[in-house]
């Protein structure tokens, strides 16, 4: 056994552990426009994740800790595996995959915070030049049901974007909505990166439950529209989803 000092391990607020060769990996972006997609818990998280499973050349790059996340272990075969959030990094696609696994403690609501704006300071160190997060919205609910047709999504946009919103989705502004609240970290992120001078964006999709995959689905469709990514392995995902949800 060595007698050495072990490397401490000390979780804070938000705590980013690298996993590859930091000077190395941000070399290989430092020239690269690069887009990053931000799910969390309970279904936002879905696209990230597989998003990172379907890409063949995605790695996992870091993890984040928080001590918000909820205080215990999973007993793996040969570890004990604290709380974390997985971030991904596609070079083909030039796309970070941010899986969200752990939601903030409620009754904590400076964490929602703190842990967005340590998403959005990454981001902006990893030259990440269009930031999108992912939620589900039920549209049947005051004032998005007076919209009329078939939205798929609505878009919660940064000021001064230049996107062209497809005429299946809605941007989320006063005109066009009503009022309205995009929620924790799903919300926050886009407003921290936005002042950070990323462009970001909010994608929700139209559901007609909480965990209505097919709001997946929309909202996965709507990330590959915006961001412009061709990404022909989801197609089969996408079909998964409007199947489970129907099945439902």
């Amino acid at each position: 056994m060595s007698d050495a000092e072990p490397e401490r391990f000390e979780i804070e607020e938000f705590s980013y552990y690298w996993i590859v060769d930091t000077e190395q990996f941000k070399a290989k972006i430092q020239n690269v426009e690069t887009i990053m997609i931000v799910g969390f818990p309970p279904m936002g998280n879905v696209i990230p994740y597989h998003l990172k499973e379907l890409l063949s050349d995605a790695e996992e790059i870091g993890r984040i800790y928080s001590y918000d996340f909820p205080p215990m272990v999973e007993a793996r075969d040969d570890e004990f595996e604290i709380p974390h959030d997985e971030l991904w990094y596609s070079a083909e696609k030039r796309l970070f995959c941010y899986v969200g696994k752990y939601p903030e403690t409620e009754y904590i609501p400076k964490s929602a915070y703190k842990q967005a704006e340590g998403v959005a300071q990454l981001a902006w160190e990893l030259n990440v030049k269009e930031l999108y997060t992912i939620g589900v919205i039920l549209p049947q609910q005051e004032p998005f049901k007076k919209q009329g047709g078939e939205i798929t999504a609505f878009i919660g946009c940064f000021e001064g974007s230049r996107k062209k919103i497809p005429k299946n989705m809605r941007k989320m502004t006063r005109r066009n909505i009503g009022r309205y609240t995009i929620i924790r970290k799903t919300g926050l992120l886009p407003g921290f990166a936005a002042r950070l001078g990323i462009e970001s964006y909010a994608i929700l999709g139209a559901g007609t439950y909480p965990e209505d995959l097919r709001a997946c689905a929309r909202a996965l469709r709507a990330f590959k529209q915006l961001s412009g990514l061709v990404i022909e392995e989801t197609t089969e995902i996408e079909s998964m989803f409007e199947r489970s949800a129907e099945a439902v």
